[in-house]
Order: C-alpha cells, then sequence, then structure tokens
C-alpha cells in the first residue's frame, strides 16, 4: 500500500511539474499577445498583423494587443513573415514583431517570444485589437 501511495504522488508531481508556467485556468481561453519593442528601428513604419487575411492590429513602436482565442493553432501573418502559435487553455502566448532593414525599405518579422522579454521592454501601450 505505501508503495503505490509513493509512485501516485511521484505521478502527481510530474504531471504538475508538466504544466506550463503561462497556464492560468484549464478550460478557459488562451491569449495571444502581440507586441512590438520601443526600438528607433523602422520608427515610421507599423507592423501588420493577420490572422486568415484579416487584420488583428497594426502595431507601433511600445505597443502590444491581446486577443483572448480558443484553444487552437494560429497562423499569424503580415507581408513577409508568418509564425504558428498553439495555444492551450488559460494559456498566454507571445508574439514579438521585429522591425527589419528590407531592400528599400523596413520590413515587419514576427517570431514566438515569451513572457520575460516582454516583461523587460517595460512600460507599454495597449491598443484595442481589431479582430473579434
Amino acid at each position: 500500500m505505501l508503495r503505490y501511495d509513493f509512485f501516485k504522488a511521484a505521478a502527481l508531481i510530474a504531471l504538475s511539474l508538466s504544466v506550463p508556467a503561462t497556464a492560468t485556468d484549464p478550460g478557459s481561453d488562451g491569449v495571444i499577445l502581440i507586441y512590438r519593442g520601443k526600438t528607433a528601428v523602422g520608427l515610421a513604419s507599423a507592423c501588420p498583423v493577420r490572422y486568415e487575411g484579416r487584420e488583428i492590429a497594426e502595431l507601433g513602436r511600445g505597443k502590444f494587443v491581446k486577443w483572448p482565442v480558443a484553444p487552437g493553432r494560429y497562423v499569424l501573418t503580415n507581408k513577409t513573415s508568418s509564425v504558428e502559435v498553439n495555444v492551450a487553455a488559460g494559456e498566454t502566448r507571445y508574439v514579438r514583431c521585429n522591425m527589419k532593414m528590407g531592400v528599400l525599405t523596413y520590413r515587419a518579422d514576427l517570431q514566438i517570444s515569451d513572457r520575460t522579454s516582454f516583461n523587460d521592454l517595460g512600460d507599454m501601450e495597449e491598443k484595442t485589437i481589431t479582430l473579434p
């Protein structure tokens, strides 16, 4: 009996450690937080972000949006890049838009990021999301 309880406890601990650090409430929707840092690179250029051809947001320097989504797979795009985001229930996933120099102008590059990178940016301005 003692041996069974030990293995049961070990299994429960292993399961609790495998839950993503950003998971908050299983069974709820997730969030995709999309942001653009405050760097001066591409200052005059916006970072458009689309899902299934519809615009979610157009981010300027130092801006972010929170997009509540059902758990699942989402492919975010713009004219020059795309990124696949898999969201679990209650999870927040982070997507960063970096401006990079293209041939004649700046281009927006979408990348998976994390909470620490977002928090390190300090005070950011939240924008209203375009897509319901």
